[in-house]
């Protein structure tokens, strides 16, 4: 289930890079013969719009758009309405407005998630219960949620804590015992009252303690879903929605470059590199596929940014490298660049296989281990 969830939603998102490159292209007068549901043989002809025919094709995956002189010299590309014709900027518009479309739906969809449940926030220097599990001690201790631990009192001595890790370190140290914790009453999102509690609380130990719980049954949180009043909501979370976007970005490109640089070090495929099946697979541990319609829409957000991010890379194959040969004609003649354009996409295409050969054994590595 977990992976057919995940092609449905890598399908979608293909279909509307595709579209961006279908629009833009329809913009700029470049005659499209076929916007394809899935991918060749053909199925189904749905209908036929503007010159354009829609077709439903046999392998139930993405979508393709198939343009008047797209593939060089030798694809029609005299006629007025092809893309070999048209000017370097409208070509560039087209190469990247699938991009473009995948960057737009990850920030409206990650937009969607915020306005729903709140803008994540962090919540620095506070130690937020999030939930407690069944007959613990923080249930018998009579703490609450969404409260926050301030200290404890061990040894007829008050010890502060202000992180998560510091209450790991000090219950770790005093288990088996009973001591004070003194907590603050109910928050309100990140503010929380002065007033506060003290409760006895027993440390269970490790051998006491229930497969998938902590020593105390409770479970933190870092942040927090933060709601602002109605007319502020949309502003905010178009800008957080960009701001987690912009971020997201440059973490998949750091993370690129680590990749380049370990494989030219002979380092090899780091094991926080996944392909799809490690996608699928991390997807489900964490829980993606089982926390509803939202949970859904956030991964596909995620998957959208990534998916802009890989077609940006200069690879021949890739828009990126698409982009980056029609750049050249400014610097290098046309025909020149024709000719080398087929070795490098062949290049580039056997260059991606092969990667994408080399870390799905690694997926597969990981799962085993």
């Amino acid at each position: 289930m977990a992976a057919l969830i995940f092609i449905i939603i890598l399908s979608v998102l293909v279909i509307i890079h595709e579209a961006g490159h279908f629009l833009s292209a329809k913009k700029y007068g470049i005659k499209v013969n076929e916007f394809g549901l899935g991918y060749p043989p053909r199925v189904l002809k749905l209908f036929k719009w503007q010159d354009t025919i829609f077709s439903l094709n046999l392998i139930p995956f993405g979508g393709f758009v198939q343009m008047e002189g797209e593939n060089g010299p030798d694809d029609n590309a005299s006629s007025p309405d092809s893309f070999y014709e048209k000017s370097i900027k409208a070509r560039l518009h087209v190469i990247l407005a699938g991009v473009f479309f995948n960057f737009i739906f990850g920030i409206l969809a990650f937009a969607f998630v915020f306005y729903k449940l709140g803008i994540p926030t962090a919540l620095n220097n506070q130690v937020r219960i999030q939930s407690l599990a069944e007959n613990s001690p923080a249930i018998r201790a009579n703490l609450s949620s969404n409260t926050n631990i301030l200290a404890f009192k061990v040894n007829e001595q008050w010890v502060e804590v202000n992180s998560i890790a510091a209450v790991k370190k000090l219950v770790s140290e005093h288990l088996g015992e009973t001591v004070i914790v003194r907590t603050t009453l109910a928050c309100n999102q990140e503010i929380c009252p002065k007033e506060y509690q003290e409760n006895a609380i027993y440390l269970r130990t490790t051998a006491e303690t229930p497969s998938g719980e902590g020593t105390m049954g409770i479970t933190f949180t870092e942040a927090i879903f933060k709601t602002y009043p109605w007319y502020v909501m949309p502003f905010a979370t178009i800008f957080h929605a960009f701001k987690q976007s912009f971020e997201l970005g440059l973490l998949i490109i750091q993370s690129l470059g680590q990749l380049v640089t370990d494989l030219f070090a002979g380092k090899g495929v780091s094991q926080n590199v996944a392909g799809p099946i490690g996608i699928v697979d991390q997807a489900n541990t964490y829980g993606f596929f089982d926390g509803g319609f939202l949970s859904i829409v956030n991964f596909a957000a995620l998957l959208s940014i990534n998916l802009g991010i890989m077609n940006l890379l200069p690879i021949p194959a890739l828009d990126g490298g698409r982009a980056v040969l029609v750049i050249m004609e400014k610097f290098f003649k046309r025909k020149k660049i024709d000719k080398i354009a087929y070795y490098l996409n062949l290049i580039g295409y056997v260059s991606l296989l092969a990667l994408m050969i080399v870390v799905s054994f690694n997926d597969i590595r990981n799962i085993l281990k």
